[in-house]
């Protein structure tokens, strides 16, 4: 398993970095798509994905959401922009919906069934609204991982971009009406060879500086 990591994982973070720059290049129907079906499969909090992932192509969109951005021009200037929100949505409508969708696909209903949903409700449901955001977006950052290294694995390059106006956000994309607030954008698409920063050695900590064990 440890060399199997090796081969497979390593590579692909030490490949993808923050781009600054994209070039014109669009990514394809294909890669796009198996993106979204890898971040589908992210862990979360009971299963329940409090949150949804938007994708933008339409340029006048993006040109509006570069004021939202502080003039990143990296938000318009990409293949797509994705955008993880938190649901705000009543949670005991997710937990009913994710408890009929379980119902379907294993075998367990009834008292059974019922107590899954009653433990569900019992964590969660008790949520006023500033913690259901802070919640949701804990798990949206858990599925920008997993977006990230399957944006990396096809070679489509990505760069979450958190420094965003999310109010203006949610203004210019009208979430209100989809009971959404942005969580933080991930423009998509392919490293341009101007990209100064694609050439620079990756920095992180010393592994005995970022690791405590606890025996």
């Amino acid at each position: 398993m440890q060399a199997e990591s090796l081969t497979h994982l390593q590579p692909m973070l030490q490949w993808r970095y923050a781009v600054r720059r994209f070039s014109d290049e669009i990514v394809s129907d294909t890669k796009l798509n198996q993106v979204l079906k890898d971040t589908r499969l992210s862990p979360s909090s009971y299963g329940l994905q409090p949150y949804k992932l938007l994708v933008i192509k339409n340029r006048e969109i993006k040109d509006k959401l570069v004021e939202a951005s502080y003039g990143q021009e990296k938000i318009t200037l990409n293949s797509h922009l994705l955008v993880l929100a938190a649901d705000m949505s009543p949670i005991t409508e997710m937990v009913e919906q994710y408890v009929l969708r379980y119902s379907l696909h294993n075998d367990l209903i009834g008292k059974k069934l019922n107590a899954m949903k009653q433990t569900m409700l019992s964590s969660v449901a008790k949520f006023d609204k500033p913690t259901q955001y802070q919640w949701a977006s804990e798990q949206a950052y858990i599925a920008l991982s997993t977006l990230l290294l399957s944006a990396a694995s096809l070679k489509v390059d990505a760069c979450p971009v958190g420094g965003i106006d999310k109010d203006k956000f949610d203004q210019i994309l009208e979430l209100d009406k989809f009971r959404l607030k942005t969580v933080i954008a991930c423009p998509i698409g392919y490293r341009h060879p101007l990209d100064h920063v694609a050439h620079a050695n990756k920095v992180r900590k010393p592994i005995e500086d970022l690791v405590i064990k606890v025996d």
